[in-house]
């Protein structure tokens, strides 16, 4: 009996001693595998914990091993799960998208053309000049007046003026091109 106690007592001082000494190592691989520092902890825990319970019950000869394949394979059934859990997402969303269009009439068709269009215009305001794009993100974002603007970035009203009107050319501009062929 007090032998088995004994045993007992150097297996739970062996497994402390290899988590203090993997532990590092087995966060890192687990945070590479899954992403996500906290899903690694949580892994990492459930690891240490089904490895305590297992060597309760019988001698594992080479711990390490045994943490970091449990480890693993704990990792995997995460991802697994992810990954049911975003095609269920995925599919349940198309359904609702699909639904919500047919009960509101919408047009999937004008929908995506107005997606390329915005995508079309957000092109455009990227190229703009830093402080033409700012001012007219202020603007058209923020929706701050002219004033406001003035006053937050040390121009004259009339050069906000400018600046709005030259990033508004630049969007229409690339939306004639678009049109014509010329995106």
């Amino acid at each position: 009996m007090a032998d088995r106690k004994a045993e007992r007592h150097g297996k739970q001082a062996d497994i402390i001693r290899l988590y203090d000494d993997a532990s590092l190592d087995l966060h890192r691989l687990l945070e590479r595998k899954l992403g996500n520092p906290q899903e690694a902890e949580e892994v990492a825990q459930d690891a240490l914990e089904k490895l305590c319970r297992q060597a309760e019950r019988e001698n594992i000869i080479d711990l390490r091993k045994f943490l970091f394949t449990v480890a693993n394979r704990l990792a995997l059934n995460v991802l697994r799960h992810r990954g049911v859990e975003s095609s269920y997402l995925a599919r349940e969303h198309n359904a609702n998208v699909g639904e919500a269009f047919q009960e509101y009439g919408i047009d999937p068709e004008r929908v995506l053309d107005g997606a390329q269009r915005l995508e079309l215009a957000w092109r455009a305001i990227a190229r703009l000049p830093e402080k033409t794009r700012s001012i007219f993100l202020l603007s058209r974002i923020d929706g701050a007046s002219y004033p406001e603007i003035a006053a937050r970035v040390g121009l004259s009203r009339k050069a906000v003026e400018y600046h709005i009107k030259r990033a508004l050319r630049s969007v229409v501009a690339a939306a004639r091109a678009s049109e014509l062929g010329n995106p």
